[in-house]
């Protein structure tokens, strides 16, 4: 497996402010995108959450970071280079590089780190759980460590 996951989007205006610059929170969409489709490169069927008649599992963010480094505007096609940094029992860790193309080179537009947690709620309840990461999931993470 690559040790590292590839997610092409293009800035759309709606992703712009009036200065017709990436809105900071675009770039935070496009990782959650980003990841979504990692997990559905893993597993067509896995989407990061499921419900079952007991409980709803899911892998909310617990610790979000993003550097900005350079300008992307409208029309950009951001390369977002997702890479596995740590698989813990309950929890992952990724890092991502925001890249577009200038000068037929790549240029590093952004940097960012989060931690996502695996969780479960009793439906009725408002309290979520650390539960462990499933075992086919981690798997494939760990894989992307080593890789």
């Amino acid at each position: 497996m690559d040790s590292e996951f590839v997610y092409r989007r293009r800035v759309e205006f709606a992703d712009t402010d009036t200065a017709n610059l990436i809105h900071f929170t675009a770039l935070l969409k496009f990782m959650e995108e980003a990841e979504h489709a990692f997990y559905r490169s893993l597993s067509p069927d896995f989407m990061g959450f499921r419900w079952s008649e007991e409980s709803v599992f899911g892998m909310p963010r617990v610790s979000v970071s993003c550097d900005y480094l350079g300008a992307v505007r409208y029309g950009d096609e951001v390369d977002v280079r997702l890479r596995v940094r740590e698989v813990r029992r309950k929890a992952i860790r990724y890092a991502a590089d925001f890249t577009i193309e200038r000068s037929k080179e790549r240029e590093v537009v952004a940097r960012s780190d989060w931690t996502i947690v695996c969780a479960r709620r009793e439906h009725g309840s408002l309290d979520w759980r650390g539960v462990e990461i499933p075992p086919a999931l981690k798997a494939r993470l760990e894989a992307m460590l080593t890789a």
